[in-house]
């Protein structure tokens, strides 16, 4: 289950991408302190791949990724990644090792964490950031996204027991 919850997030992100220009895509957002479409794309990809990448070391570091500035300005490639992810979130759960950044001078030092865990994360913090991409949206007078899109799936349940009650 969780794994299609995120699947269903990242889809509505690639068919997003595919009804965006280019120039759309890397619009700098003044509600958004002039981040882009593509730039919270590349974060979400990122961080993802963290933690697929780290499934088979057996520990996960968000904070050292590589940061890939090209999925932020070519929506072609990020939906090429976008793909290749959701065939690739598909794994057993097991434990794994997660990097946390220290405060002040202190090192960075693990935890432990789960993959399922850490997809459920991943989930969450993917749904964060088509809300503010729909912010985004809303700035260019862009009305193309449903209106669940970018809504937690907790809030979308509250508010259809609302709506039945």
């Amino acid at each position: 289950m969780v794994f299609l919850q995120l699947k269903q997030q990242l889809k509505s992100l690639y068919d997003l991408l595919t009804s965006l220009s280019d120039e759309q895509y890397r619009f700098k957002s003044v509600h958004l302190g002039q981040s882009s479409i593509g730039g919270h794309a590349r974060h979400i990809i990122e961080l993802l791949k963290c933690a697929i990448d780290g499934y088979e070391m057996g520990r996960i570091d968000y904070i050292n990724r590589e940061r890939n500035f090209g999925i932020q300005e070519n929506k072609c490639l990020a939906q090429e990644i976008l793909l290749q992810l959701m065939s690739q979130i598909f794994k057993e759960d097991k434990m794994l090792h997660l990097a946390v950044e220290g405060l002040e001078s202190l090192p960075e030092f693990d935890i432990s964490t789960t993959y399922l865990r850490e997809i459920v994360y991943n989930t969450e913090h993917t749904v964060h950031h088509l809300a503010l991409i729909k912010v985004a949206l809303i700035e260019m007078n862009l009305d193309i996204v449903n209106p669940d899109f970018g809504m937690a799936y907790s809030t979308l349940k509250f508010n259809k027991a609302i709506l039945n009650s």
